[in-house]
């Protein structure tokens, strides 16, 4: 990260001119100047400290920090993901301009893969398993694990459009929840989806062996193996499971598990959704992405976004940050940007194997208003940290209770203003400090103009966009996760030791006590 314009950033935020929240949204022209629009989604920035001068500063950190070529080289399938020496291409699983710098051997199996996917899910939807409308589906248990959970359910939650088939997840290797969910199905209706790209991931196989061994029980195993589907790019591992090529859908290497929703990973949300629906959902993304790639800097909803991430995180130090959907039909959103920017930028070695001396991705955590007022508000208004608050809200509902959706806008709107102003930037006298809410608490706005697949879609490539461009600037490697394995390489170890009491774990582990205790109960 450029050290001398971050310098100039710091001193800039901190010059005693500086106007509170308060006095910039009564600039006449302050909305006009701080938003911006592309297809039915606007950003709003205008309720943060960012101001024309900070503003062009941080577009010269862009520019100098190289986002434009990098930008580029993205787009153009080079070696983006530097640690793993691959492209980073999830935009080619929706965006043709994108998939048309691959080969085209390789053009050819993504648009059959994507194709075939519309065909099982068609089957599915109408309710029976593909190529044998005698056997009936009514459920679909789709196992995976992050990505490959989280954008299937945000999905369905979103935009499902139809109740059958019915889908269920397991994700988690706890197996409460599948022991109760395979008691209330009946294996013969029922199709499984197992999505891992390695297919060697621990927790799905599990699953995955579980559900096979359920459903066999009961329809005998050649049976069973017709009703499993695998989302892999390991063919080798898919056919040691069992499952046939023939129920098998291609996942590349180059697109990895928090970018793969655009993917056959979301086979279970097609089924639901509609051939339509998902269509209009990969179109909303790649309008994001032609947006991202052509837009000057200045104009550029990503970039100006990751623009207004950086202000918070590296020049005013604010350590998380909170989405708050005011849908409740987004209410897995969080947990998909969760794992989105953490896993992409929660990194501290830069391009040239040395430690950052900087901040790098923030805390992000959320639940759907007007709940969350409930819950974490008190600590956004009033605590010792200020965390800065993404609004995501939606104009016209897909309901006639224009009372209801009047005061949910009214609320988010509400939270937003009172957070940047305070009680007294409102006018308010107050007497007991204890009920004075200080303001100054900065928050974005993204509108929809409806949740659409078409705007869902734009809404997540520009968190995917806005996450890359904080990278560039951060100078780290987004789309690798070493971070998410270390865990699970130690688990492997201290498992046997709670299976079998004959085994020990390493003296290092610290654990020796932990197992003792455990193995007294």
């Amino acid at each position: 990260m450029n050290q001398k314009f971050l310098q100039t950033l710091h001193k800039y935020n901190i010059k005693p001119t500086n106007k509170s929240l308060s006095a910039c949204l009564s600039e006449p022209d302050r909305f006009e100047s701080f938003s911006g629009r592309i297809g039915d989604l606007l950003l709003d920035f205008s309720r943060t400290s960012v101001d024309q001068q900070s503003l062009t500063n941080l577009l010269a950190l862009a520019e100098e920090s190289g986002v434009e070529v990098a930008r580029d080289r993205l787009f153009g399938g080079q070696d983006i993901n530097f640690t793993e020496k691959r492209p980073a291409l999830h935009m080619a699983m929706r965006n043709d301009e994108a998939l048309a710098v691959l080969d085209e051997s390789t053009i050819r199996r993504v648009t059959d893969n994507k194709q075939r996917m519309f065909e099982l899910a068609s089957a599915f939807a109408a309710g029976y398993l593909p190529g044998k409308p005698d056997q009936v589906v009514r459920n679909i248990i789709h196992i995976g694990i992050g990505g490959s959970v989280l954008g299937p359910r945000l999905l369905i939650e979103a935009l499902g459009i139809s109740a059958s088939p019915q889908v269920h997840f397991l994700s988690s290797v706890d197996a409460h929840l599948r022991k109760d969910l395979l008691a209330s199905l009946d294996p013969a209706e029922t199709a499984v989806v197992i999505a891992t790209k390695s297919f060697t991931t621990g927790e799905t196989l599990l699953h995955g062996r579980r559900v096979l061994d359920w459903m066999g029980a009961a329809i005998g195993r050649e049976a069973a193996l017709q009703r499993v589907f695998a989302v892999s790019g390991n063919q080798r591992a898919v056919d040691d499971f069992g499952v046939s090529q023939a129920n098998t859908l291609y996942l590349p290497d180059w697109v990895g598990g928090r970018y793969s929703i655009w993917s056959p990973v979301s086979l279970s949300a097609a089924a639901v959704m509609g051939e339509g629906g998902f269509a209009e959902f990969l179109r909303g993304a790649s309008e994001m992405d032609r947006h991202f790639k052509t837009a000057p800097l200045a104009d550029n909803l990503p970039v100006l976004m990751a623009l207004t991430g950086i202000w918070h995180r590296n020049v005013c130090d604010f350590p998380a940050q909170a989405v708050i959907p005011y849908d409740y039909r987004l209410r897995s959103l969080p947990a998909y940007l969760q794992q989105l920017v953490m896993e992409s930028n929660g990194k501290s070695i830069d391009s040239a194997g040395m430690r950052v001396n900087y901040e790098t991705s923030p805390v992000l955590f959320g639940e759907p208003g007007t709940d969350a007022q409930h819950s974490l508000f008190q600590m956004f208004h009033q605590g010792s940290d200020i965390v800065p608050l993404s609004f995501i809200g939606v104009i016209h509902p897909d309901h006639d209770d224009k009372e209801a959706h009047a005061a949910l806008l009214a609320n988010m709107l509400a939270q937003a203003t009172a957070l940047a102003t305070g009680t007294r930037g409102l006018g308010m006298e107050v007497t007991d400090i204890h009920r004075l809410m200080p303001g100054e608490r900065p928050s974005e706005v993204i509108l929809l103009d409806r949740l659409s697949p078409f705007s869902l879609g734009q809404l997540l490539a520009l968190y995917e966009h806005k996450v890359f461009v904080e990278s560039v600037i951060w100078d780290i490697n987004p789309f690798d996760q070493f971070g998410v394995e270390l865990g699970k390489v130690v688990a492997k170890t201290i498992q046997p030791a709670l299976e079998n009491e004959t085994e020990t774990v390493p003296a290092n582990y610290g654990l020796n006590a932990m197992m003792g205790y455990i193995r007294s109960k």
